[in-house]
């Protein structure tokens, strides 16, 4: 293939060459293929795929302090709150955002601590509690060196015979992070928060609280950005360990209802439902749907819905399964792995991105290369909770670098919502991207700045691949932002939020005030605060 081709001929050749790999067979012709594909990108000087990330983004730019006790991370937040001039933030996982994690104050020095050495999991067989260091991730992350699969808190509390009531769609957070942002599963009939039984912290003076369940201060600093203190402990309440099994299909939006998904599609997501096919709102209250996700692809000739349902279910009720396990798949497997096929992932977000036009000519190849991980099929799978629930676990995020915003809704405004969002979708390509829109559910929470506090909702997420050669993740969602700016948001607090979302925050929160005067007293010397939390949340400086 020659260098000179123009986007019209690129997209031809690679037209051609996809359809060669839909027809065929054998798995080290389809690597190869794949392999063709990258190759022939690399080549072209305007096709430059930027490298792997290294995922989630590694250490800051700042010092990085690894305490192994609570003594140590209490000689620092003393001597910070003794010299007035320093900010503490712990960066978790670092799997949000930067500017939620750390966003340095020109004149004072930030002191990030990394918990990942702070890890451990005590375990009480009487009660059936768990306390766990909230540096200890829930899974193992990948890209912490500290963490291992078997000092993971899910792991060790599943040896023991317990479980969580839910898990997020990831699981690679810390127990410390995961919490304070308000992170959620998908279901609503179980939430995570609904085990803890207290939280242990180091307030901004330098002493431990233990805040226990019904104490309003337990309800205010359950979700708390790290701006209340510097969780150490968490107790949950276990609950007897359990499997899942579920199943995921995808379905053509435009081929009408049925309940059958090869006939068309199983859930009306536009409208009220019918007596055979159930509204979305309908189908993420049914019984047998206890913990759900959906993709949306609405690009152009793609339009597909991808449904995926899960319920529990005890071991012994597996029997007849040639394994007592089969995992959910989120790509197909190449030599044994998903890693191929998330290779050729990246390089469809890469093309997509790169040639997005409204003409004709994008949206057929769009639609080529999107269908090739939208196959009308159906999967069924079973698995370990920790294992099952967390259905994006396997997906490298070096390979795959995605971030979003996440938009929580009442749940009784979920049908207006979609066909809002359709109309947003048919403006065109620029409107839609190259992801898709990833639709959730979350449980009413008690946690005074929890997205979901008093009421389930649904969750939109906009999804934007970090390795896309033109635009800002700001601008795609900014849209979105704007589209939905009267319809009262809350948005997740470790991902991206509008610029403007501290000016809303005061009215979305009936709490606000109360979670305000307890920060006061919590962090008196606001050794806690970055610009960054003081605008989104209104937190005024001390007065000098």
């Amino acid at each position: 293939m020659s260098n000179s081709k123009n986007p019209h001929e690129l997209f031809n050749w690679i037209n051609d060459t996809i359809k060669k790999l839909l027809k065929t067979k054998n798995d080290e012709e389809k690597a190869s293929i794949v392999k063709e594909i990258h190759d022939e990108l690399l080549k072209l000087e305007q096709v430059k795929l930027p490298p792997p990330s290294e995922g989630r983004k590694k250490d800051p730019e700042a010092e990085i302090h690894y305490p192994e006790t609570v003594k140590e991370i209490q000689d620092i937040v003393k001597d910070a709150y003794n010299s007035g001039n320093t900010i503490v933030r712990v960066i978790g996982s670092n799997h949000s955002i930067k500017d939620a994690i750390w966003d340095a104050p020109p004149d004072k020095t930030v002191k990030l601590l990394s918990l990942s050495k702070f890890n451990g999991v005590d375990i009480n067989q009487a009660d059936q509690t768990a306390t766990v260091k909230a540096g200890t991730h829930l899974n193992r992350d990948p890209l912490d060196s500290n963490s291992t699969d078997e000092n993971s808190f899910n792991y060790i509390i599943d040896k023991a015979g317990f479980a969580l009531p839910d898990l997020g769609g990831i699981a690679h957070q810390t127990v410390g992070g995961f919490l304070s942002t308000g992170s959620s599963g998908g279901s609503l009939k179980y939430s995570i928060e609904d085990s803890i039984v207290s939280i242990s912290l180091i307030n901004g003076k330098g002493d431990i609280e233990t805040l226990k369940y019904g104490e309003d201060k337990f309800f205010a600093a359950g979700v708390s950005m790290g701006l209340y203190g510097i969780i150490t402990h968490v107790t949950f309440k276990l609950i007897p360990n359990y499997y899942i099994y579920g199943s995921q299909v995808c379905a053509i939006m435009n081929s009408g209802l049925n309940p059958d998904y090869q006939e068309g599609c199983p859930i009306d997501l536009l409208g009220p439902g019918t007596q055979t096919v159930p509204s979305l709102q309908k189908f993420f209250a049914e019984d047998d749907n206890e913990y759900t996700r959906l993709f949306w692809w609405p690009q152009d000739r793609v339009n597909r819905l991808t449904i995926w349902k899960a319920k529990r279910t005890n071991v012994n009720d597996l029997e007849g399964y040639v394994k007592p396990t089969s995992p959910y798949k989120e790509f197909p497997e190449y030599f044994g792995s998903e890693i191929p096929a998330q290779i050729l992932a990246r390089i469809v977000y890469v093309i997509l991105n790169l040639f997005l036009s409204d003409e004709e000519w994008y949206k057929k190849i769009a639609a080529l290369l999107l269908s090739l991980f939208n196959g009308i099929v159906l999967q069924s799978f079973q698995d370990i909770w920790y294992k099952g629930i967390p259905m994006d676990d396997q997906v490298s995020d070096t390979i795959l670098p995605t971030t979003f915003t996440e938009l929580w809704f009442s749940i009784d405004q979920t049908q207006e919502l979609m066909n809002k969002l359709d109309k947003v979708f048919k403006r065109g390509p620029s409107a839609v991207g190259n992801n898709a829109t990833e639709l959730y559910t979350a449980k009413e929470s008690k946690f005074w700045l929890s997205p979901s506090y008093g009421q389930n909702v649904v969750r939109i997420d906009f999804l934007y691949f970090e390795g896309n050669l033109i635009g800002t993740p700001e601008e795609f969602f900014s849209q979105y932002w704007e589209e939905f700016k009267n319809d009262n948001f809350r948005c997740h607090w470790g991902k991206y939020v509008p610029k403007n979302y501290g000016e809303k925050v005061p009215s979305l929160y009936k709490k606000y005030n109360d979670w305000i005067n307890i920060r006061k007293e919590m962090d008196p010397k606001q050794i806690f605060v970055t610009p960054y939390w003081r605008n989104i949340l209104n937190i005024e400086e001390l007065s000098k």
